[in-house]
């Protein structure tokens, strides 16, 4: 019977020398052992987030002595002098395992490192793979340098808070760096190692989590006591530390979390998971302008200081540079930690006549000159729906140039109508408008009214199409990614797609320009820098807009008031405005964020206008002139001040009627009646100083001047 014994004992030996030679130390990293977080910057490099798993290596001699003694208590206080097991521990595995219990227990941190570390062992609980586990564990303790095996462990373990190695973890819990950390706090990190995923480092001590990490945490310096690696004075002082309530080693901002929040969404759209970020070690790129982008938020809180405007107004604020299509700043809201909600992303709202530069582009793209001349009547009916211009003033014949600068609104109809509605919801697509928005492809008469919804980043994007000559690039966030591996990986942005040619976009811009110079948007003029733009403002002033460009960015200002139920509510009354226009607030911001964007830098002029097509067949006759003593419509486009209700066009109510520089409106004869504040009676005389002593709104449409208006200041009600 003892020979038998002795056979079977020899043979188990036999089968444990032959397994342990045919078991080497595995050459490669388990893929869990080399997952790396993901670190997004902004343009200029700096870090913007770091996301995922934390990972950071570092040369053991790196590693302060009290930090590594204090994980030596925690896991492995023989470490220095064990074969790479602990005989009494795997005795106790094995004895649970003879007798139905768990596979656990005995795990040094050598046994820690094969399991968790190298190739080929995973994390099942079986007798096969604890009885690899050993023997890697005894070949690696007999082959490799301890201080190599430790190095390796203090750089790969998990910390909690998605941190591997201990670098990582003192960024995770104290937003430092590991040689900083003393006693007490490199005892708190080698404390989570037992339970990463349960431990609670911050929060009342009557946590049950946190009680328990308090108590490992003795457990720890009490072992480093007892190894003599702490004085017992700094023992006896020891208090637990005080750790941050969550990970991060990048100092943000309100602003941050909208910044972080877009990036995702666009990884998403190409194919990137969130699991790939944070395991894949990415270097992304941005987009964005720090400096930039923190002004948003400075230039939004300005402006609501100085109007006395609540939390319930919103702003989206975009800006894209024209030559990539990146957007460079975009302000998401007040706070990303009270509002998830991104204004400029995710809030669309009606862009009302910010839209109708979209219909000039169709009309100037089939050959219409901007020449070409429209009936733009106080009220007309088109397509079955009647529709009126914002003052009664606004009565006469117009040429593309003069509608756009002044927002006539039936002229624009009618424009919509002539190029086909058909092909502006084509344009628009190709400028940036998404082709599932409701009501783009309607066939509604209203559309060049601009009843659709947009985001400010849309409007943006569609803008820069003008900014770049007709060449339309997708709006993007992301302008970089390089792998693990160092290689970049292509993004599809980098396409372009010419929209319409260059002396279209020019001859757009010359329209545009007029805008600013002598029509609804001369509150975003940037002095002697050439801007373009459109204003906006919709049906019951429930939105308002300014958007507009130089050659170096274009920028989008949607301004609009909402509910803590996301219910839209009139802008009427609102920081004292009686009706709040494109051409006040909205321009306003716009013309403060872009003097900061281009502060500095060259000014760069406008090509000259392409003057493309010809006058269409079907444009307007011009009135012939009647003589000046007989009341009748003038045909030069005007606009009355302070007239109540822009419902579907921008501005501070209107200028003087002066030209801009190549405008050659008709001008009234000398005679006639002056206008009232209303634009009556018909056929007045607007540059005709009215009778009465307040005349003030009459001087600040231009006339300041006029010998009657020296001595006149702004009413209180004036924007």
């Amino acid at each position: 019977m003892l020979g038998v014994f002795t056979v079977l004992v020899l043979g188990m030996a036999t089968l444990v020398f032959v397994a342990y030679e045919n078991t080497p130390v595995p050459d490669e990293a388990q893929q869990d052992a080399i997952k790396q977080e993901s670190v997004i910057t902004y343009r200029d490099g700096s870090a913007l987030a770091r996301i995922g798993t934390h990972r950071e290596s570092l040369p053991l001699e790196k590693i302060p002595e009290h930090v590594r003694n204090a994980v030596l208590a925690a896991e492995d206080r023989n470490f220095w002098n064990e074969p790479g097991i602990s005989p009494t521990g795997v005795a106790r595995a094995l004895f649970k395992t003879a007798t139905g219990g768990d596979v656990q227990g005995g795990s040094t941190i050598t046994q820690q490192l094969a399991r968790n570390y190298y190739q080929g062992l995973s994390q099942d609980r079986t007798i096969s793979r604890k009885l690899k586990e050993i023997l890697i564990s005894i070949r690696a303790g007999q082959e490799i340098d301890k201080k190599e095996i430790l190095k390796l462990y203090l750089n790969t373990v998990y910390f909690g808070r998605s941190a591997y190695g201990i670098q990582a973890a003192s960024r995770a819990y104290f937003h430092t760096t590991v040689d900083k950390i003393d006693e007490s706090q490199a005892a708190m990190l080698a404390a989570m190692i037992q339970r990463p995923t349960y431990f609670a480092s911050y929060g009342p001590d009557t946590n049950p989590a946190k009680k328990a990490l308090i108590e490992r945490w003795n457990y720890v310096l009490d072992g480093m006591e007892k190894e003599k690696w702490i004085d017992p004075g700094k023992r006896a002082s020891a208090k637990f530390p005080q750790t941050q309530k969550q990970w991060s080693d990048v100092k943000g901002g309100p602003q941050d979390g909208y910044l972080q929040d877009r990036v995702m969404r666009e990884l998403k759209v190409l194919g990137i998971s969130a699991q790939d970020v944070e395991t894949g070690g990415l270097k992304i790129t941005t987009t964005f302008d720090k400096q930039l982008q923190d002004y948003t938020a400075a230039a939004v809180n300005q402006i609501k200081r100085e109007s006395s405007l609540g939390t319930d107004i919103h702003f989206g604020l975009t800006a894209i540079d024209p030559k990539t299509g990146g957007v460079v700043a975009s302000y998401g809201g007040r706070s990303y930690a009270k509002q998830q909600f991104d204004d400029s992303f995710q809030g669309i709202v009606q862009p009302g006549s910010s839209f109708k530069p979209i219909v000039l582009a169709t009309a100037l793209d089939q050959g219409v000159s901007l020449q070409t001349t429209m009936d733009g009547s106080y009220r007309r009916t088109i397509g079955g729906a009647t529709f009126t211009n914002d003052s009664r003033s606004e009565n006469g014949v117009y040429n593309l140039k003069q509608m756009t600068a002044m927002s006539i609104n039936t002229a624009y109809v009618e424009l919509g109508q002539k190029v086909g509605l058909d092909k502006v919801a084509e344009m628009a697509v190709k400028m940036g408008i998404p082709k599932n928005t409701p009501n783009l492809k309607s066939g509604y008469a209203s559309l060049p009214l601009g009843v659709i919804d947009a985001s400010s980043v849309t409007m943006a994007s569609v803008y820069s199409t003008f900014a770049a000559e007709g060449v339309h690039r997708a709006p993007h966030v992301i302008s970089k990614i390089i792998d693990k591996d160092g290689k970049r990986i292509k993004l599809p942005w980098d396409k372009e797609e010419r929209v319409f040619s260059q002396g279209v976009a020019r001859d757009a811009t010359a329209a545009m320009r007029a805008v600013v110079t002598s029509g609804t948007g001369k509150g975003a003029s940037l002095g002697v820098r050439p801007v373009a733009g459109k204003t906006g403002t919709t049906d019951q002033n429930k939105s308002a807009w300014f958007v507009g460009y130089t050659p170096e960015l274009a920028t989008s200002v949607a301004m609009w008031r909402e509910d803590k139920n996301r219910n839209r509510k009139s802008l009427i009354g609102v920081g004292g405005y009686n009706q709040v226009y494109g051409g006040t607030v909205p321009a306003d911001l716009f013309q403060r964020f872009m003097m900061k964007a281009l502060e500095g830098k060259e000014i760069t002029q406008f090509g000259p206008p392409g003057n493309v097509g010809g006058i269409a067949p079907w444009a307007a006759p011009t009135p012939t002139p009647t003589p000046s003593n007989t009341p009748t419509v003038t045909t030069s486009p005007t606009c009355q001040p302070n007239t109540p209700g822009r419902p579907n066009n921008g501005g501070r109510p209107c200028s003087s009627q002066s030209p801009g520089p190549s405008e050659t409106p008709t001008s009234p004869g000398p005679g006639g009646q002056p206008c009232n504040q209303a634009g009556l009676p018909l056929g007045c005389n607007p540059n005709l100083p009215p009778e009465g002593d307040d005349i003030s709104w009459w001087c600040q449409q231009g006339h300041m001047n006029h010998p009657r208006c020296r001595d006149q200041e702004p009413g209180p009600d004036k924007p």
